[in-house]
């Protein structure tokens, strides 16, 4: 009986150790789901996405394993704890510029048809195209080929002189910002493609131009301080201030009392030619604007409603302009 009684004694203790074994063992494999205890399994890993789960996606960082053994083995084995994210490379190229829709030009928003001027006769009718300030490209825009069609018919845009009645030969056209091209559908009286510039309203005294021409030319009005000290006399200074602004006046023998030197300089400055000679090596002579020319004997835009495009070199749409 003695021998009994003493077995039985320690039986608690054995009771208490068994049961802590069995929380432990249970808390370890409820965890595991998360790394557990034991780090033997969880985390938020790769997960297969798609259509198929050959498509391996890894939206997010791979767990750590968790759990008391699991982080002990990882910093053992890997290193431990999540390595940092790769720095970005070195040089790396700068992203493309986004690419245009299929059929629309990489011109759009940088060149636009400003307006159209409707008419039922060719030689009123014109459609100005304009360069934004804002145009996001620094080199000037050659639109010489470039299109302009309406619904029926069309024309396109042809190369022009830069400095007329001077220049032997036509150029493209290169627009910078804030440039405009004025076309013309039918034949204007001054046949010539152009660039505007700043002698340029001495035309009008010979031609008529739609839209009008600038009627303001440089040393317009030679300053009396400056006729003076040319030993020009009163009646030729008076003379040459009552010239009109961008006009060659009529000499004759009416004017002969002015003096030879008074009347060589007229002819020599107060004209297209004399002006240009004068004034072509100034920064700002050129103008930013070209008139050009279709030579049309029709109109090319219904007068009512039309739908006006501009296509590039590689008939790509630029702008549209609906009226």
């Amino acid at each position: 009986m003695a021998d009994t009684n003493g077995t039985s004694s320690g039986s608690p203790f054995a009771g208490v150790i068994v049961v802590a074994a069995i929380v432990f063992l249970a808390i370890g494999f409820f965890q595991s789901g998360n790394g557990g205890i034991f780090g033997l399994g969880g985390g938020d890993g790769p997960i297969a996405t798609g259509s198929s789960s050959d498509e391996i996606r890894n939206p997010q960082p791979a767990g750590d394993g968790g759990g008391i053994f699991g982080s002990v083995f990882r910093r053992r084995f890997t290193g431990g704890g999540t390595p940092p994210p790769s720095p970005p490379p070195s040089g790396a190229p700068p992203s493309p510029a986004p690419t245009p829709p299929p059929g629309i030009s990489p011109y759009q928003s940088q060149i636009v048809i400003a307006s159209v001027r409707r008419s039922e006769e060719p030689g009123n009718e014109y459609v100005v195209i304009r360069r934004s300030r804002s145009s996001t490209l620094v080199s000037p825009i050659n639109v010489t080929g470039w299109r302009i069609q309406g619904l029926d018919a069309g024309g396109t845009i042809p190369r022009a002189y830069d400095i007329p009645e001077i220049d032997v030969t036509e150029r493209d056209i290169f627009l910078p910002p804030g440039g405009e091209v004025i076309v013309l559908t039918g034949t204007p009286a001054y046949q010539r493609n152009f660039r505007e510039n700043q002698c340029i309203g001495y035309l009008n005294q010979t031609y008529r131009f739609v839209p009008g021409l600038s009627s303001s030319c440089p040393d317009d009005n030679p300053s009396r301080s400056a006729l003076l000290n040319r030993g020009f006399s009163g009646a030729c200074i008076d003379f040459i201030q009552r010239i009109p602004a961008c006009r060659t006046p009529a000499i004759g023998f009416e004017q002969s009392g002015l003096g030879l030197a008074c009347t060589e300089y007229i002819a020599e400055n107060f004209n297209y030619m004399g002006c240009v000679a004068n004034f072509r090596d100034e920064s700002d002579f050129r103008a930013n604007r070209w008139r050009v020319y279709l030579g049309y004997s029709r109109i090319l835009f219904d007068p009512r409603h039309d739908a006006v495009e501009l296509r590039d070199q590689n008939g790509l749409l630029v702008d549209r302009f609906e009226y």
